[in-house]
């Protein structure tokens, strides 16, 4: 009676092992899944039950051969029915993105980088042709300032020129005021002289007849002289 029931004891812890280590291989499985280490995974409380439920017989012997028997026949007869249990123990674990897939995608690395080259060289293409349009303005500013002091330049002689005119006019002005005046005294001249003529006709008229007179009596003298 005491073999049969260690042998029982023995069967029930076996059979108690070998759940603990279906239980510990689906929990070792899951942590891989899930990325967590075996030795930081701590026992479920069914777990520490079972190990609870193990017997503390002192008296069975775990160097007996029949132990040992019976552990391998055990083993060899719930080999199937542990590698069974462990799928039905595991849950469904929702798989985590890796890390290349939480990551930006290269395509799109490449399409930053393209994109950036295309604005280095249209900035590069901007600054080039704000370049030659500014050596063109200055270029064509250059020219204006040419013509510019041209025309200032002609407009100086313009305004010199039309100086000497002025003055050459003002001159030929009082020139001709000046002949106005001479010309005025003249006329004034001729008339103070045309005034004075009647007068002198009167005094020559008045001579003629005292000549005439005198003419005549010398004709009357002469017959009366033999």
């Amino acid at each position: 009676m005491c073999g049969q029931i260690g042998t029982l004891g023995t069967m029930e812890a076996e059979e108690i092992y070998m759940n603990q280590e279906a239980r510990m291989q689906a929990a070792a499985s899951k942590d891989k899944q899930r990325g967590t280490p075996d030795n930081k995974k701590a026992p479920t409380p069914e777990l520490q039950a079972d190990f609870q439920m193990l017997p503390t017989d002192s008296s069975t012997d775990v160097h007996d051969p029949d132990y040992e028997n019976i552990t391998l026949a055990f083993r060899n007869r719930d080999q199937p029915k542990g590698c069974h249990a462990s799928p039905k123990n595991k849950v469904p674990t929702r798989s985590r993105p890796s890390s290349d897939s939480a990551q930006v995608p290269h395509w799109l690395h490449r399409a930053i980088m393209s994109l950036y080259i295309l604005l280095a060289l249209f900035c590069i293409i901007l600054l080039a042709y704000v370049l030659v349009k500014n050596s063109e303005m200055s270029q064509e500013l250059l020219v204006l300032k040419k013509e510019l002091s041209n025309v200032s330049n002609s407009t100086q002689e313009c305004q010199e020129e039309q100086k000497q005119g002025w003055n050459n006019v003002k001159k030929s002005i009082s020139e001709t005021k000046k002949l106005i005046d001479t010309v005025n005294s003249n006329v004034q001249n001729y008339h103070k002289k045309v005034g004075t003529l009647p007068a002198d006709i009167g005094q020559i008229k008045t001579q003629l007849d005292k000549i005439s007179e005198k003419l005549q009596n010398l004709q009357t003298q002469k017959p009366a002289a033999p």
